[in-house]
């Protein structure tokens, strides 16, 4: 069990630290309410201009998020995990995010650790990512496998008014 503690508004946060590549110590917290200015720089920090573009939209996928996990070096706020789902048949990792002068050290990879061992008894954790050579050696690193491994494919509706804009 990990420690409970509570932070400035009362809410139950669960705190563990890993002592990352370099010896720097970075605080992963469990939180189920973030703030969109806490984490917005780090979607412009990867150019996520579907999220920065529309910061109200952010807003309200950040509060009807299943949990969120940040990674923290001090107050600063350098990654974070979110999930959709119900948690129980079905977990979505909608954005894994890390500043970009903190990968590669081994964030990204404690946020999803934290996340799959909380949620190890849903039936399926999915994602969706861009098919580059580092995603896709990242998330098979973590352990995920493409759907076509199950005799699946993934299917995607998008409203083309909004990419058309």
């Amino acid at each position: 069990m990990r420690p409970e503690n509570f932070d400035k508004n009362g809410q139950t946060v669960q705190e563990f630290e890993r002592i990352l590549r370099g010896g720097d110590m970075i605080t992963i917290r469990k939180q189920e309410i973030v703030k969109l200015e806490d984490v917005l720089h780090l979607y412009q920090a990867v150019g996520w201009t579907n999220y920065t573009n529309q910061p109200q939209m952010l807003e309200q996928a950040l509060s009807h998020s299943l949990v969120i996990y940040l990674a923290l070096d001090g107050d600063a706020v350098v990654g974070l995990i979110r999930l959709v789902g119900d948690g129980f048949s079905s977990v979505f990792v909608q954005d894994l995010i890390v500043l970009p002068s903190y990968q590669r050290q081994g964030i990204g990879s404690s946020l999803m650790k934290e996340a799959l061992e909380d949620f190890k008894e849903a039936y399926q954790v999915q994602l969706a990512t861009e098919q580059t050579e580092k995603n896709v050696g990242f998330y098979r690193s973590m352990g995920f496998e493409t759907l076509s491994t199950y005799d699946c494919t993934g299917m995607i509706w998008v409203d083309q008014k909004k990419i058309n804009k």
